[in-house]
């Protein structure tokens, strides 16, 4: 089994104690740890070894915390702080104990018109608790969206987010979720999430979508 650069039982940071490997994306390694100082299990967010000195995505990733840290909602993924550790800079976040949505409509195909009512619901309510402080997600998608085991939604990964009328890189985003105006590199604006929110809403009910999204 993969586990990672930090086997479980691995202390970081002589604050966490690593739990497992969550997952493993472009943008680093997500690991389940449980924090020794405050006694709660937390996700620690890993740039890939060979960023970790590159001062572009650095600054991503500081961003990440900066903005993230602006919006405090239920629907939203609290991002706690930033460090370093064994050589490489994470970012520490809340635990959410569930799976995304894309893996969910992976596993059960379309969702229940109630169920999916209520995270639309949600998805909306913390979209606009971010627009409200000036943020924009600017990569909001299925991946993007974690269900706990209680149905409370959270959207996780403000990575590429920006404040409004501060966006300079406004191609930045996954393609088949960006809106027109945004793909064309003419703006970017809470519409645009607002877009993506809709294409999310939509594959909620078909996967027809699927390879419309590409053209």
């Amino acid at each position: 089994m993969d586990e990672g650069r930090f086997p479980p039982g691995t202390l970081l940071a002589q604050r966490y104690r690593v739990v497992s490997l969550l997952g493993r994306g472009g943008m680093g390694e997500v690991y389940r740890a449980n924090d020794l100082l405050l006694g709660q299990t937390v996700a620690l967010k890993f740039l890939p070894a060979q960023l970790t000195s590159d001062e572009g995505t650095l600054v991503r990733f500081r961003n990440e915390v900066r903005i993230a840290r602006q919006v405090s909602h239920p629907n939203v993924c609290r991002v706690y702080d930033i460090g370093q550790a064994e050589g490489s800079t994470y970012l520490s976040m809340e635990y959410v104990d569930g799976e995304d949505l894309a893996s969910l409509l992976r596993r059960i195909g379309m969702l229940p018109r109630d169920k999916a009512l209520e995270i639309a619901r949600q998805l909306c309510a913390g979209l606009a608790a971010a627009h409200d402080k000036g943020v924009i997600h600017r990569d909001l998608k299925p991946g993007n969206i974690m269900l706990d085991g209680q149905g409370r939604l959270r959207i996780t990964d403000f990575g590429l987010s920006g404040i409004a009328g501060e966006v300079k890189d406004i191609r930045s985003g996954t393609p088949g979720y960006m809106a027109p105006e945004q793909r064309a590199g003419n703006e970017v604006t809470a519409r645009s999430d607002i877009y993506a929110l809709g294409v999310v809403r939509s594959e909620e009910h078909t996967s027809e979508l699927q390879s419309l999204r590409h053209l």
